[in-house]
């Protein structure tokens, strides 16, 4: 027993029942006292006693003492003391909240840690061993002490984690899944669409008549972004362009066609695919959490049975709402033309998203093509006019020419 005060040699202490099993080498150790060797403790107490420190004087606050013991890796104890920092309250009162499921300071980033961070079964020996002053252990043990009083902390904490993790993804896929849906109908119901494409139908069938491409029935939507490959004998014209000059003298209503393509640019670049395995990956551990909650104590089952079950019911809804968005995706496959199992709604949406931008484009440069003519006539006009005025000038009003 040193009679000084000793520094403290931080390890991962082994308990008996552990360490003394018959295979372990804590268990083969020599009994014999010439194969015993004893430490130095007098050297010991010389070189790793805690200096005496002098008393100092009153001059504010009191130095916290610096609590020493702790049975936790110390990097482990580092990321759970940032974590508790967090709350801005004591452990009594994080862990409270994790038994009554009180998700009002627990976002599902902080759940993610401490269920990172919970105590391995070394730790939980080891403490639940420690018989002398608790006030003595680092604050993340006497957090883990608080929460070992919380029966099936790990499935409470798991419950509030999974329900949080719900509500932020639900958060995040439902208006992602009305883009969706909104853009499917969009395409489904714009009445220009079909008869923009009419028009195109009968400009490449005129293009193409006594090729084997004439005399078409209809055309692949994607048809559509080759409109500004096909090139006019003037520069910077393109089919395109002329189409949308012809419809502004004749159906100016489908200039309006782009606004119709609004919700569709907008679900543009969404995963569809990536959505639903998402969400069917959260519902799977919905359900198995719902099935260890079945198996634990009644107080558990009460106090996170409704929010599971909310989750589990808002998670639903949004499959259904995927449902009807296939049912939606087979209904534009006909209505395209398209094979219902080939059909990627996010290359139609970017195609579609893609032509409306060249649609625009093309309406603006023909309006600055007017505009710039517009301009070169009236420069024109100017130009015959001074020449007029000179020529007056120089022949007077005789009709003669002026000599000087």
């Amino acid at each position: 027993m040193p009679t000084l005060k000793m520094k403290v040699f931080h390890w991962q202490k082994l308990p008996f029942d552990v360490a003394r099993h018959s295979r372990s080498m804590w268990a083969m150790m020599p009994n014999s006292s010439r194969e015993l060797v004893e430490p130095d403790y007098a050297s010991l107490e010389l070189l790793f006693s805690v200096p005496p420190t002098a008393p100092k004087e009153k001059m504010g606050p009191k130095i916290k003492k610096t609590k020493e013991i702790t049975f936790i890796d110390p990097k482990k104890s580092l990321l759970l003391s940032i974590v508790l920092k967090q709350f801005k309250c004591s452990n009594e009162e994080i862990v409270n909240m994790i038994q009554k499921g009180d998700r009002s300071k627990l976002d599902a980033e902080i759940l993610k840690q401490l269920l990172k961070l919970l105590p391995e079964d070394h730790e939980i020996n080891s403490l639940k061993s420690f018989k002398e002053e608790k006030s003595e252990l680092a604050n993340a043990d006497q957090f883990y002490l608080h929460l070992f009083e919380v029966p099936s902390y790990q499935l409470r904490i798991e419950c509030m984690l999974i329900c949080e993790e719900t509500t932020v993804l639900l958060e995040c896929l439902w208006p992602k899944a009305r883009a969706i849906r909104t853009a499917c109908e969009t395409l489904l119901t714009s009445h220009r669409l079909p008869v923009f494409c009419q028009l195109i139908l009968k400009v490449g069938n005129f293009l193409n008549y006594g090729r084997h491409t004439g005399d078409a029935g209809g055309f692949k939507i994607s048809a559509l972004l080759r409109l500004t490959e096909t090139k006019a004998n003037q520069n910077h014209i393109t089919l395109l362009h002329h189409i949308l000059e012809e419809v502004e003298k004749t159906h100016t209503d489908l200039l309006q066609l782009p606004s119709d393509l609004d919700f569709v640019s907008k679900a543009a670049g969404i995963h569809f695919d990536v959505m639903r395995a998402e969400a069917s990956a959260n519902l799977k551990k919905l359900l198995e959490i719902e099935k260890r909650l079945f198996l634990s104590t009644d107080d558990l089952k009460t106090q996170h049975a409704k929010s599971l079950q909310g989750s589990l019911d808002a998670s639903k809804d949004l499959q259904k709402e995927f449902a009807t968005i296939e049912k939606k995706k087979e209904e534009l496959a006909d209505y395209l033309c398209e094979d219902r199992k080939k059909l990627s709604l996010e290359d139609l949406f970017s195609t579609m998203t893609t032509f409306r931008e060249l649609f625009l484009k093309a309406l603006q440069e023909n309006q600055d093509r007017k505009e710039q003519a517009a301009k070169s006539e009236k420069r024109k006009k100017q130009l015959k006019g001074e020449d007029a005025k000179r020529l007056k000038g120089e022949y007077g009003k005789s009709g003669t020419l002026n000599k000087n």
